[in-house]
């Protein structure tokens, strides 16, 4: 991963390079070709095979999604214990087609200017930078999606990704019933036991379904009706009585219900600025009550979760220890500007509080911000889907670090459009004509 990495980073600025050479050609000095590049949207080492590139970029995408889909629903199954192969050599060569089709839609397949294009490659930077620190393949994966997502149809992204996952969950789960793989159809934890479904943990199979949800969701967006709702709903039942996924049972939940209340009453009306402002401070609320809550932590046991007050400790319990495990990372843990590699203990499943520590301070400032200006824009402009999958994102990012998976959070995509800067008519505006 170290290799792609900085073959993509060196790519972009040799692309740099030869743009600023070819402009420069073009209008005879160095500042007007600034300025065109800057304002201007072109493709990267030229305009060559124009039509043809632009034409098979979204094809790339959309390979490169569907690798990345299958490869954590099938890959990272219990199949990977019983068929060693899986992960030793499957896994790895899906991994390279992935990243070169990722890497062949950003480098060959994308317009940019290098107003946007240097806003988003700056947080490529950053998260390659961290990832040296941290050995976290996901943001990075994550940061490489982004990029590579500009200008891709969000419905024809949503149907590559959905004809991956699906079949992939399926076979998984055929496999399982089967008893082929993860003979153990149960875990033992805190005397209860929940149900696996072929995965290693309840979490990860409840994060592949809440994924496959949001994904159709933003496949359906602006067409959903009402039998589609209850079903989400239901899944969210399904998901706390079968695995007792709590997380994602409770996001599944929370999306049904805030669908709904965008079907009866958003019906497409934009916002003013403050009833805009309302779902976008839900982001730094969020984050002041991940990391401002362990604060009143009082320790009164030797175990983790032996705190008060009381009422504190009925919240964690309801949050499955996000608390205590926060208040415990404040004592065991430093802040490093660059991010870390973290320890086995303890376990950080609030995102802000595993951002801060894994990558960083500036990188939880970043993506909050970028996640509040999308709140914002998509309130602001009447896409009350759009914002509702967004704050979903936002309590399942509470509760699990899996909404840094494209898998588990489709609806990552919907920070594409501010990754760039793009005006808002940009953000999605090819959907209008995905058939």
């Amino acid at each position: 991963m170290f290799g792609f990495a900085n073959f993509l980073l060196l790519a972009l600025f040799a692309a740099a390079a030869v743009d600023l050479i070819g402009a420069w050609r073009r209008c005879g000095r160095p500042v007007p070709a600034l300025r065109v590049l800057w304002r201007e949207e072109h493709l990267l080492f030229g305009g060559w095979a124009a039509a043809r590139r632009l034409q098979w970029g979204p094809r790339l995408f959309c390979l490169g999604l569907a690798l990345y889909e299958f490869t954590v629903v099938f890959c990272n199954s219990m199949a990977r214990e019983q068929w060693p192969w899986v992960q030793a050599r499957l896994a790895p060569v899906l991994d390279v087609v992935m990243y070169l089709a990722f890497f062949g839609k950003i480098l060959l397949g994308t317009r940019y200017s290098w107003r946007s294009l240097g806003l988003a490659g700056a947080l490529y930077f950053i998260a390659r930078w961290v990832y040296f620190n941290g050995q976290n393949i996901w943001f990075l994966g994550l940061a490489v999606v982004l990029l590579a997502a500009k200008d891709v149809p969000l419905r024809r992204s949503m149907r590559a990704f959905l004809a991956s996952g699906l079949p992939a969950l399926a076979l998984v789960e055929v496999l399982h019933f089967a008893g082929l793989i993860a003979p153990g159809a149960t875990s033992e934890r805190d005397g209860s036991f929940r149900l696996l479904f072929g995965y290693g943990h309840p979490n990860t199979f409840g994060g592949v379904v809440l994924g496959l949800v949001l994904a159709w969701v933003l496949l359906r967006l602006g067409r959903l009706r009402w039998l589609e709702l209850a079903a989400i709903a239901a899944v969210g039942v399904f998901l706390l009585a079968g695995p007792a996924s709590r997380s994602a049972a409770l996001c599944a939940l929370l999306l049904a219900a805030l669908l709904a209340l965008a079907k009866r009453f958003g019906k497409g009306r934009p916002a003013g600025r403050p009833a805009a402002a309302l779902p976008a401070a839900l982001v730094p609320l969020a984050g002041a009550v991940s990391l401002i809550l362990p604060l009143f932590v009082i320790k009164v046991g030797p175990w983790a979760n032996d705190i008060g007050p009381a009422w504190l400790l009925r919240l964690d319990e309801l949050l499955t220890c996000r608390i205590s495990l926060a208040w415990a990372a404040y004592r065991v843990l430093d802040i490093k500007i660059a991010g870390q590699m973290l320890p086995d203990w303890p376990v950080l499943d609030n995102i802000f509080v595993y951002l801060l520590y894994q990558f960083g301070p500036v990188l939880l400032v970043i993506a909050a911000t970028l996640l509040t200006a999308a709140l914002y824009q998509y309130a602001r402009h009447g896409r009350w889907q759009e914002a509702a999958c967004l704050v979903v994102m936002l309590l399942y990012g509470y509760m699990e670090t899996q909404v840094l998976h494209v898998t588990s959070d489709p609806a990552l995509l919907l920070l594409s459009g501010a990754v760039f800067a793009l005006p808002f008519s940009r953000w999605n505006e090819a959907d209008t004509s995905c058939r």
